[in-house]
């Protein structure tokens, strides 16, 4: 009687469902560490704002646009040295020290102090660096060529629930403590017939970042317990040891690699792009004064953020198991629509000036609603989800021997945008952010569509090396049992 062979399908469903496990625990760790930090940058400067026009002494009006500063100056000079340090321990360790930094930040405003303020959001910075470094080494070793686009756009995604999450809660713990009294206030004070801006209450503050805090500390244990294991024709093992030293080295040379400065653009893009959708825009929704009565719009803007992440997810990684190489050249494309389309309808609800300081002026067209916060989030949130999916696919794709420097490298050049706008921010109105940033994506594709093409070019030539190579080593077999 013969013995039943092993199903090969049965096999790679095994494979498959390990993998999903551990994209899934990976996604849910970046949901526990992102919670707090995408939710409280939205409200960030207007906090800091706050606790200024109640103790001026105590933190600078705009700490909150040079504390992200700092944070990706830190972001930068960690980026170089990251996948270093992927190398010589692992994935895993690299995610968990992530985690531990991204927890410290919260805390501080438990009890605001300039100093450890600036002291939290370099390690913020840091944790930023270890823990994309660690997310792309790790999604690299959990992921075959045909899943990978699939992988990255559904862990980015669902990742991004956190928005949603962080919404909720700004939203339960604003009705808790302070919307009676906004809307008393808003009701009964007035300045040149407007109301006054949104400000932060301290029990507010407290409340949100202990929350803030108690979430990011789960990715601790979340990181700790992640599998270790590769999965079976993934297209980075983690078996493979390169010294600190000569990790630095592969640094340097992707650095200064013509691949990466063709995609520079698009990195530069990603970046300045984020701080626009994720600091400065919510900003202006507290500063407008027109607002004054709508204390819920930063929850509604997360919200829907959150959910066209979440929604164009979703649909990169269905059209990427059924599109050739969807998750390259089209995403970008309408990534780069998106953004357009986004910093559009910004022009045309806010005022000008609303980036840096309480302002009466009117939008050039109309006045922000709850509507309106939400459609244009949502907008937000699908151009970003667009061009993160497109950098993590081209970094993975475009350096198949250097994936870890690859994606590092493209976080120096995005954290290098993103801590200039915030350095200069202070002295930029939102005319420099909506018509500066189309103009980038205009320049972004182009290049990022001549490296995709060439990388598409590359990966077929090794496809027929490795099958002339398949049929030269069955041809010799086959010779071999001939002559046997």
């Amino acid at each position: 009687m013969d013995t039943p062979k092993p199903s090969t399908s049965s096999g790679a469903n095994t494979t498959r469902r390990f993998e999903m496990l551990c994209i899934m625990m990976l996604t849910f760790g970046q949901l526990c560490i992102m919670t707090g930090y995408d939710s409280q940058s939205f409200i960030l400067e207007s906090v800091i704002h706050s606790i200024h026009e109640k103790e001026p002494e105590r933190i600078s009006p705009y700490a909150g646009y040079y504390g992200q500063a700092v944070c990706y100056l830190a972001y930068v000079t960690a980026c170089f040295f990251s996948p270093s340090f992927l190398y010589a321990t692992s994935a895993k360790t690299t995610l968990l020290i992530s985690s531990i930094c991204f927890t410290s930040f919260p805390l501080g405003f438990l009890f605001t102090n300039s100093y450890y303020y600036y002291f939290s959001s370099a390690l913020n910075g840091i944790g930023f660096a270890f823990y994309y470094t660690g997310n792309g080494g790790y999604i690299t070793s959990h992921s075959t060529r045909k899943t990978i686009e699939s992988n990255v756009s559904l862990s980015w995604s669902l990742g991004c629930c956190c928005m949603i999450v962080g919404s909720i809660i700004m939203a339960i713990i604003t009705a808790v403590t302070q919307a009676p009294e906004i809307l008393e206030t808003a009701a009964n004070i007035t300045i040149g017939g407007h109301g006054i801006e949104r400000r932060f209450g301290g029990s507010e503050i407290y409340l949100l970042f202990s929350v803030f805090a108690a979430i990011s500390s789960l990715a601790i244990f979340i990181f700790m317990l992640l599998p270790s294991q590769d999965v079976a024709n993934c297209i980075e093992s983690r078996d493979k040891q390169v010294s600190f030293t000569d990790g630095m080295k592969l640094m340097a040379d992707t650095l200064v690699s013509s691949k990466m400065f063709k995609l520079a653009p698009t990195f530069l893009l990603t970046g300045i792009h984020t701080s626009f959708w994720l600091s400065v825009f919510p900003t202006t929704l507290t500063f407008n004064m027109h607002n004054s009565k709508l204390i819920y719009l930063p929850a509604i803007y997360g919200f829907g953020i959150g959910i066209g992440e979440t929604i164009m997810g979703c649909i990169i990684s269905t059209l990427s198991k059924r599109i050739t190489d969807f998750g390259l050249k089209p995403t970008m494309l309408i990534g780069c629509v998106l953004t357009t389309v986004f910093c559009t309808v910004a022009l045309l609800s806010t005022p000008y000036n609303a980036t840096t300081t309480p302002s009466h002026e009117d939008p050039l067209l109309f006045q922000p609603s709850r509507v309106t916060v939400f459609l244009v989030a949502v907008i937000g949130g699908m151009s970003d989800c667009c061009l993160c999916s497109v950098r993590s696919v081209i970094c993975a794709l475009a350096m198949p021997k250097r994936r870890a420097q690859a994606f590092s490298v493209s976080k120096i050049y995005q954290s290098l945008g993103s801590c200039v706008i915030f350095f200069i921010s202070p002295f930029l109105n939102l005319y420099h952010y909506v018509f500066g940033i189309p103009v980038l994506c205009f320049f972004a594709c182009i290049f990022l569509f001549r490296q995709a093409g060439q990388t598409q070019v590359m990966e077929r030539k090794l496809t027929q090396e490795l099958e002339e190579s398949e049929k030269r080593r069955i041809a010799k077999e086959l010779e071999a049992m001939q002559q046997a």
